[in-house]
């Protein structure tokens, strides 16, 4: 029988370290939310339509190449398919998390689902512990509510005032920046160390790439690189 929220009451301490934990990732992704707002001012739509995007993507990489395409008069079906492609990644990080919250009732899987994106990923598959179930998904809202409430704060202040930064700023840099840092949260083993080291060197290498493609690719060649170190490294402890 599924559980309900009573099963599960509020633990504050938990939402709290959440937050906590979540504050040096969410800096960084601030100024990329100002780029994201800028970005919707550009495109042919109402600044509450550019705002909305933040509610029904929630995705920064994706929510910004939807912004860019749009602008640039692509048919809508390329940009949905542009969109899902960026997001497919969250299919991964679904399967890695199941086992970490197996028994979790539905009312945090539709919440939880929504708000799982990047920062908090790093966040919850950095552990190295395994709390109780209450204290993880707690924990995970805490961290959910954070980068959410960010997002849609810096969003709103690039919609407003986007055109008044300077262009010397180059705000589009903390894109990678921030990649980088999610990176460094996985360098736990050898695969980790090869993911960081050759998805950031791509992604800052492409970072001039229009739309946030250089964060994609970055975002494929890390993957990919640790998944083959991966491969070789159990080769390597099979072999007798």
């Amino acid at each position: 029988m599924e559980e309900s929220s009573s099963s599960y009451p509020f633990d504050r301490a938990a939402f709290l370290q959440g937050i906590r934990d979540g504050i040096p990732l969410a800096i960084p992704a601030f100024p990329f939310g100002l780029v994201v707002g800028f970005a919707a001012t550009q495109a042919p739509i109402s600044a509450l339509a550019g705002w909305s995007t933040s509610q029904i993507i929630f995705a920064g990489s994706a929510q910004l190449v939807a912004l860019e395409l749009f602008a640039a008069g692509t048919a809508g079906w390329l940009i949905v398919a542009a969109v899902f492609m960026i997001n497919s990644r969250h299919l991964m990080y679904s399967a890695a998390m199941k086992s970490r919250i197996e028994g979790a009732p539905l009312w945090f899987r539709v919440i939880g689902g929504y708000v799982l994106m990047d920062q908090l990923f790093a966040i919850q598959d950095a552990w190295t512990e395994d709390p109780p179930l209450r204290f993880r998904i707690w924990h995970w809202l805490g961290c959910g509510a954070l980068f959410w409430s960010q997002w849609q704060v810096g969003v709103l202040l690039g919609l407003s005032f986007g055109d008044a930064i300077p262009e010397s700023w180059e705000l589009t840099f903390v894109i990678p920046l921030m990649f980088g840092g999610l990176m460094i949260l996985s360098i736990r083993n050898r695969p980790g160390l090869v993911a960081a080291v050759v998805g950031g060197t791509v992604t800052i290498a492409l970072r001039g790439l229009p739309a946030g493609w250089g964060l994609l690719i970055g975002i494929i060649a890390g993957v990919t690189a640790g998944a083959i170190a991966e491969g070789r490294v159990s080769d390597k402890e099979a072999t007798p």
